[in-house]
């Protein structure tokens, strides 16, 4: 996944915070209003308004902003709260939500490329608050006497908002996390470019198949791009990446399902077997890869529509035989390239 798709992904998920934000203020202007805390309902129309405006904070990507502003509306929305309500009403155990808050912000933040914010920083003060707000109410006493069914309601609602809350937000970032980490699995085994397997993922899959002798029958075969080089050279290197990609679909559609890698710069490789024809019936490797010779040698790769260039490959190949190593086998095929590449090119090399 490139930065643009990472500032997509983390936006949309500050958006949405954004949003449950917006309606447990909006819910609570309402509840304040009805329960006669006017202190409270006066405070929540300007945070009602606060996370209207934040929508256009986060269009324009001010991150770091918007999470030193939210944590200080929390910050003090939530210690008038206390204050007002008294500690019976469980508005107190927004403080400890407000931890979750931060780290996930911050998890945000620093994927779209912004700077850390010191989540510590912010607990110490969220722990701060609620600790003073719980002597304030033990010494002076709230401002509103609201009584113990209400307090009791209030305390259980605010509860189960809480709970629900640190759930929903740390079971979106569980899922978020592990999704990066299976993208970063990825770009670890696959090419950026051309969408294929590299070469690291391929050694170590023939590595197992190896240790399970399971090598009968096998093939691999390594495919070259015949002068490449020019291509860069004449038409520039964006030119060229787009013949690898063209390449790679050319290859990745012929072999079906046999694997394919890109081994590294205009070279791939092509790992079968006998005992799985294709959906053509086809159970020689020759024949599979003298399709590819011959459709790379007749297909016209058109580049920004008015570049035509005509291609090439070289391919050289090599069965399995009982007692090679993978290395042997692997350096089996490439000498057969190498021997393609030095009687002529654009040829299908399957012996010494």
């Amino acid at each position: 996944m490139n930065l643009r798709q990472n500032n997509q992904t983390a936006q949309r998920s500050l958006i949405l915070m954004n949003i449950f934000l917006l309606t447990i203020h909006a819910s609570l202007l309402v509840f304040f209003a009805a329960i006669g805390v006017g202190l409270m309902a006066f405070v929540n129309v300007f945070s009602v308004l606060f996370y209207t405006l934040s929508f256009f904070i986060l269009s324009k990507n001010k991150i770091t902003v918007y999470i030193f502003a939210t944590f200080l509306e929390i910050m003090i929305h939530m210690f008038l709260a206390v204050i007002s309500t008294g500690w019976n009403m469980g508005f107190q155990l927004y403080f400890i939500a407000c931890v979750a808050i931060v780290y996930y912000a911050d998890y945000f933040s620093v994927r779209m490329g912004q700077r850390h914010i010191k989540g510590i920083g912010f607990s110490i003060v969220s722990g701060a608050l609620y600790l003073t707000s719980l002597l304030v109410t033990r010494l002076m006493g709230s401002l509103y006497n609201l009584g113990e069914v209400l307090e009791l309601t209030g305390l259980v609602l605010n509860s189960v908002a809480v709970f629900g809350f640190v759930t929903v937000f740390f079971g979106m970032q569980t899922r978020l996390a592990a999704f990066y980490e299976e993208e970063l699995g990825r770009q670890a085994t696959h090419d950026k470019l051309t969408g294929m397997v590299n070469r690291h993922f391929l050694v170590e899959q023939l590595e197992e198949i190896y240790a399970k002798h399971d090598m009968a029958s096998s093939w691999i075969a390594i495919l070259d791009i015949d002068n490449f080089k020019g291509i860069n050279d004449k038409y520039g290197h964006l030119c060229g990446d787009f013949v690898l990609r063209t390449m790679s679909e050319l290859i990745k559609q012929i072999c079906g399902d046999r694997t394919v890698c890109r081994w590294g710069g205009e070279e791939f490789v092509i790992v079968g077997s006998d005992s799985a024809p294709d959906e053509n019936g086809r159970q020689t490797e020759g024949a599979i890869l003298e399709d590819i010779r011959r459709t790379v040698a007749i297909k016209d790769f058109v580049y920004d529509e008015k570049t035509t260039i005509n291609l090439t490959v070289t391919i050289g190949v090599a069965r399995y035989q009982e007692g090679q190593s993978v290395d042997e086998w692997v350096n089996v095929a490439d000498a057969r390239l190498y021997k393609g590449k030095q009687t002529g090119k654009n040829k299908v090399v399957e012996t010494d």
